[in-house]
Formats: C-alpha cells, sequence, structure tokens
C-alpha cells in the first residue's frame, strides 16, 4: 500500500499545483485537505511544502494575505530540514512579497534578499525574474521608477532567456509587465505603459478577476490620474473597486478608495468624496463580517466527523470510493454471498491509451476525463445494489449484486456503451473515451478470497487489451 499510496501523492501534487497555476481555484481547494492527509500518512514534508506554498499563493491571488502568510508559517515548520533549494527561495519570495502587502518594508527586503542570493546561487532564471519583479515594486514605492525600469527590463531578457531554453513563459511575465508599466507611468512615458497596457487587457479578457486581473485595472486607473484624465480614472477604478470587493480583498480596496480619494480631493469634488469615504467604511465593517463568518464555517467543517469520513474513505480526485474501502468492504460482500448463495459481478476496467491523454492534452485534462468516467459509472450502477472504487491511476473496480448472468452481461454492455459514447471537451478540444473492461462472478457464493475474484477479472480485463481494446470481456 505505501508505494500506492505514495504514487497516487505524487500525482495529486502535480494535479494541485496544475490547478493553482490555472487559477481553477474551487477545484484546488476541494482537493486539498484529503491530499495533505495523504501527504500526512507517508510522512512527506517535501510534498507538504508545495501543498500549503500553492495554497498560500492561491490565498494571496484572492486577496486574503492573512490566511497567504498563516500557510507560509506552516511550510516553515518543515522547510529548513526537508525543502529543496528551490521551495526555500520560492518561500523567502512569497514571505517577502505578503510581508510587502502589509506595508513591511524591512520584512519585505530582507527575505527578497535572501531569495535572491539563493536563486543567483543556483542560476534559477524563473525565480531570479519573479524575485527582481517583486524588488521593483518596493523602487517605485520609494520613488525610483528609473531603477525599476532598469530591474524589469532586466527581468525581460532574462525572461526571454528562459522561453528559448525551455519553450514556454515563466509564470511571472504578467507581473513583470503590470509592474513595468507603472514604472513607466510613473515617469510620465504614457505612450510604453499604453503599448503595455493593450497587452494586459488583451490576456485577462474573459479571465477570473484575481489579484493580477484586478491591478490591471487599477494600475490603468492610475495612468488615467497621472494625465489628469479623472473621469475616466474613477469610471475603471470603480470597476477595479467592484471587482475587488466580490473578492473580499481588503488590501487593494484600501489602494483604490486611496487613489478615488486623492482624485477627489483634486477635483475639490466633496460630495463625491464623502460618499467615497462612506463607502469605504461600509466595506470594511462588510469584509470584517463576511470573514468573520468564513472563519467560523471553516471551523465547523474542519470538525465535522463527515468530512473526516470522506477523506478516508473516498478517493480525493473522483470523488468515488478509494482502493482501500473497496479491499476492505469486498471481502464482507464475497462472505455474506457464500452464506445466501447470491450472485456477485467483479468488474474492472480501464481507460484505453490513457498515457497518451495526459500526453497530448496535460495532466489535467486526464483528471478531468478520470472525473467524468467516475460519474457516468456511478450513475450507470446507481439503480443497482453496487459500489464503485478507483483502485489506482486510470483503473477502476466495482461490484454488484445480479440475479443472474444474463443481467450482468446487460449491465455491462450497457456500461460499456455509455462510456465509450462519452466527447469529453477540454479547452475546446474534443476527447474520445476507449474502455477495456474485465468481469468475473463470485460463482454464487463458490469463491470467497478476493484476490480470487480479482485475478479472473484481472484476466478478462488483459483478453480485452489482447483482441484490440475497447471492448468488454466476462470470465
Amino acid at each position: 500500500m505505501g508505494s500506492e499510496n505514495m504514487q497516487e501523492l505524487k500525482e495529486l501534487n502535480i494535479t494541485m499545483t496544475a490547478l493553482s497555476r490555472e487559477e481553477r481555484f474551487d477545484e484546488f481547494f476541494n482537493l486539498f485537505e484529503p491530499t495533505v492527509s495523504l501527504a500526512l500518512e507517508e510522512q512527506n514534508f517535501t510534498i507538504l511544502i508545495d501543498l500549503y506554498w500553492n495554497r498560500s499563493r492561491t490565498f494571496y491571488q484572492l486577496g486574503d494575505i492573512q490566511s497567504c502568510i498563516a500557510d507560509l508559517k506552516k511550510a516553515s515548520e518543515w522547510i529548513d530540514e526537508y525543502g529543496t533549494i528551490e521551495q526555500k527561495i520560492k518561500y523567502f519570495n512569497s514571505f517577502a512579497a505578503a510581508c510587502g502587502e502589509l506595508g513591511n518594508k524591512d520584512k519585505y527586503l530582507e527575505y527578497l534578499n535572501k531569495a535572491k542570493d539563493l536563486a543567483i546561487q543556483y542560476n534559477d532564471l524563473s525565480l531570479l525574474c519573479n524575485i527582481y519583479n517583486n524588488l521593483s515594486v518596493h523602487y517605485i514605492d520609494i520613488g525610483q521608477s528609473e531603477d525599476a525600469v532598469e530591474l524589469l527590463t532586466k527581468c525581460l531578457k532574462l525572461s526571454q532567456q528562459f522561453y528559448e531554453e525551455n519553450g514556454y513563459d515563466i509564470p511571472a511575465f504578467l507581473h513583470i509587465r503590470l509592474n513595468l508599466a507603472k514604472a513607466y507611468t510613473e515617469l510620465h512615458q504614457f505612450s510604453k505603459a499604453e503599448e503595455l497596457f493593450k497587452m494586459l487587457f488583451s490576456y485577462i479578457e474573459g479571465k477570473k478577476m484575481v489579484k493580477t486581473s484586478i491591478y490591471v485595472y487599477q494600475y490603468k486607473g492610475l495612468w488615467y490620474k497621472k494625465q489628469k484624465r479623472y473621469e475616466e480614472a474613477c469610471e475603471i477604478l470603480e470597476k477595479a473597486k467592484g471587482f475587488a470587493l466580490n473578492n473580499n480583498d481588503l488590501i487593494q480596496l484600501e489602494e483604490i478608495n486611496k487613489t478615488l480619494v486623492e482624485i477627489m480631493t483634486e477635483l475639490n469634488d466633496k460630495d463625491r468624496l464623502i460618499a467615497i469615504q462612506k463607502d469605504y467604511i461600509n466595506i470594511l465593517l462588510k469584509l470584517k463580517e463576511i470573514n468573520l463568518n468564513q472563519n467560523l464555517m471553516q471551523i465547523e467543517v474542519s470538525q465535522s466527523n463527515k468530512q473526516y469520513e470522506s477523506m478516508t474513505t473516498k478517493d480525493p480526485l473522483t470523488n468515488c470510493y478509494n482502493r482501500h474501502y473497496f479491499e476492505k468492504n469486498v471481502k464482507e460482500w464475497l462472505l455474506d454471498a457464500h452464506k445466501t448463495d447470491d450472485l456477485i459481478g467483479f468488474i474492472i476496467f480501464d481507460v484505453d491509451y490513457f498515457k497518451e491523454v495526459n500526453d497530448k492534452y496535460g495532466h489535467l485534462a486526464g483528471d478531468d476525463v478520470l472525473k467524468r468516467i467516475a460519474y457516468e459509472a456511478n450513475l450507470c450502477l446507481a439503480n443497482y445494489n453496487s459500489f464503485l472504487a478507483r483502485y489506482g491511476g486510470d483503473e477502476f473496480i466495482a461490484i454488484l449484486k445480479v440475479e443472474n448472468l444474463r443481467e450482468l452481461q446487460s449491465i455491462v454492455e450497457n456500461l460499456h456503451k455509455h462510456l465509450t459514447s462519452l466527447v469529453i471537451e477540454v479547452n475546446d478540444q474534443k476527447i474520445p473515451i476507449h474502455i477495456s473492461i474485465g468481469v468475473s462472478t463470485n460463482y454464487r457464493g463458490m469463491i470467497t478470497d478476493e484476490k480470487e475474484i480479482f485475478k479472473l477479472a484481472d484476466d478478462a480485463l488483459y483478453k480485452s487489451k489482447r483482441n484490440g481494446r475497447n471492448q468488454y470481456t466476462v470470465n
């Protein structure tokens, strides 16, 4: 079980990283606790660091800096002893960014310099760009925008080198251009900033309004303000404010309102100034109430026995039963059937050429395929006395009570027909599904050993594979 759990844990960690990177936050949060539980069970602290760092990054993107720091603090329990060099650089850099958001400039520079020294020592171009980008924010804040432009231009050259060596952009490529646009704005080089804003707005079009996207609106508002185009500045800043409010991002709301107050002061518009200040107070009170309610809900959920039970019996990715639960219950099913002479069907199936699906469409697309197959298979078996489990990888296993062999064959035929009729769309690409199935029975109670009935079904599965795949065999 240990090696199987470890393989599942590694696959889940890849999934979690991809979900965080692609901003599929709801799925990320749903998988977090069961994945952490498995990592703790395996005592894999390196993966635990990854998980908490990814969640801290997600909280940062969503504007919840307090939770971001709490997760970084959790990761710090293991970072010295178990952390890789890359993890230590990420940790220092993320902690610096969080301190910067809270206005603690001393800690910001302390941890940023720790990250920079390690990144230079190990020649990590991607992380070095991220660090230089964060340092540029400090230069802009203290009025040294020329230094910020110089540093960000260096970032662009490093990121181009990274792209040439690896074939894809660094994660911080958007942030570099965002901060460069702000630096040019501060220097009144508006045409250079405008070209960057065109690219930034094109990139975020249709995307969820997370922290970076809101900054694009906010900085464009600053761009208008610097040119004394106040009404245009107010219009776009109000949009940014609305998005930040939806995200419960107190820090960005504070920054946006500060800029709006400055504009109203310059316009000597006392009525609108009073309205903004009143609105700001209401926002603070509302956010405080929301955050308190969320904290109470999280405490209740974490103490829920139902959640604990789900974590120990369900597969985190597909939400069907896990292998451990299946192996525990199949013994009882076979022993009960031995006493009553019931006919038990035993089904094993997997996705043909699943590795090619992962290679061609990506790991997250492969995960989406598995989740859809688990959901549809459960639907097919829902009307029978049965249960389905993910046995490992792309392999699923099910047992069910049937009246006779003919009924079992009909169920399997319908299951195969339904699953292979699925066309799963991921990123506008259609993924056809091919399934191989192997089936055995307990010969009305004659077989009571789960290993024996499993082998019969497994042999039938391999017969389906040898005969051309995408079919079922009853042994």
